[in-house]
């Protein structure tokens, strides 16, 4: 499933979700060779480093495209 994570002061990345459970999740983050967990703390998730971050869309690949072929997924505001 395709993500887009933000993270404080709006700075977003590519991620790819790995998997999910009721609080946490781990994700393949564009550029980054280690893997990234979230940890749902009081409502929200958050970083390793303590920082919220949030999920700024979850598209399960594939999906839209076979329901939809006229419509274009966008990654991080640029067209696929």
């Amino acid at each position: 499933m395709y993500t887009l994570l933000v993270f404080p002061g709006g700075r977003r990345a590519d991620a790819v979700l790995l998997s999910a459970s009721e609080d946490r999740m781990r994700f393949a983050i564009a550029g980054r060779s280690d893997v990234t967990e979230l940890q749902r703390v009081d409502g929200r998730w958050m970083g390793e480093n303590g920082e919220p971050v949030e999920l700024g869309a979850l598209i399960a690949l594939g999906s839209v495209a076979e329901t939809h072929p006229q419509t274009k997924v966008l990654a991080a505001g640029r067209p696929s």
